[in-house]
């Protein structure tokens, strides 16, 4: 189930418009991400400090533009602070995409070509009983499978990795089919670490974490994982 466009994110948005985004500036970036290509994004963010609860972090957001040059393609609101993720994926299928987060869970697809949006936001990660997802923060994709791997973490837990099928990168893959490498891998190594991205070599994930190092790891006969040592060991 997807959150998105749900009336619970409408209301969420609108009360974020009134005490968020209403009050940004646009006369600078507070910080630009280069992408490629002429591409790049331009991050507008406002936190409100004057409401802040004692004790707590103030409600903030993100507007988040993206340019070519100096066109403005696309912009959109990051509902939880700072984005942390946009990226180019030169897909299979000829298409370009750049893939964004707009909130702490989910993920976001933009058609470089059509300009056209896929939002996915989890819906069991909101309400009145919310269950954690995957917080992703990079993603990199492998042009043999279709496979994006993600690099982030779930709340206070180690560092991981998840892995889904992004043969169509506009239509939304369910959090409850994402391979996650931690879970995987600690059935056979329970003391693993922090698991990250290194890159895709053909149809092999190569990903760094520190000791124990398992070996090479066959993930449910979909893929396969070779760990090297952390800080070059």
């Amino acid at each position: 189930m997807n959150y998105f466009g749900t009336d619970e994110y409408i209301k969420r948005v609108k009360a974020l418009d009134e005490q968020v985004f209403s009050k940004i500036s646009f006369a600078e970036p507070e910080r630009v991400t280069e992408l490629e290509d002429g591409l790049c994004v331009r991050h507008y963010y406002f936190a409100d400090v004057e409401h802040c609860i004692s004790g707590h972090a103030p409600i903030d957001g993100e507007i988040c533009r993206l340019y070519k040059n100096d066109e403005m393609l696309f912009e959109w609101k990051n509902l939880d602070g700072r984005s942390r993720m946009a990226k180019i994926i030169h897909h299979s299928n000829g298409s370009d995409y750049l893939v964004f987060d707009e909130d702490l869970y989910g993920y976001s697809v933009l058609d470089l070509n059509t300009l056209e949006c896929m939002h996915y936001l989890p819906a069991e990660s909101y309400g009145e009983t919310p269950k954690e997802t995957f917080i992703w923060c990079d993603c990199f994709y492998n042009a043999i499978t279709d496979q994006l791997a993600v690099d982030g973490c779930f709340w206070a837990s180690p560092d991981d990795v998840i892995v889904l099928d992004f043969t169509d990168p506009m239509t939304s893959v369910e959090a409850d089919k994402w391979i996650d490498l931690y879970e995987e891998c600690s059935k056979c190594v329970p003391d693993i670490t922090d698991i990250n991205v290194v890159r895709w070599s053909d149809k092999q994930l190569i990903c760094e974490t520190s000791d124990p190092v398992p070996a090479r790891m066959s993930i449910r006969g979909n893929f396969e994982v070779k760990f090297i040592k952390k800080n070059g060991g």
